[in-house]
């Protein structure tokens, strides 16, 4: 599934336009992408769990 799939469905599943389905699933990613630049985790039980961490240098 891509982000215009999930738009599709999200569509399909609230009855609402593609467009505002895709000004909310664009909402939840901005706000993902929110919590995790402050260096918080997004946790959605039933989902998963979104987190940035530090790995160390390859070679």
């Amino acid at each position: 599934m891509n982000k215009g799939d999930l738009i599709d469905a999200v569509a399909g599943a609230a009855g609402i336009t593609k467009g505002q389905a895709g000004d909310a699933v664009n909402a939840v990613f901005e706000g993902i992408q929110k919590t995790l630049k402050k260096g918080d985790k997004a946790q959605f039980v039933g989902f998963g769990t979104f987190s940035v961490s530090k790995s160390s240098k390859r070679r």
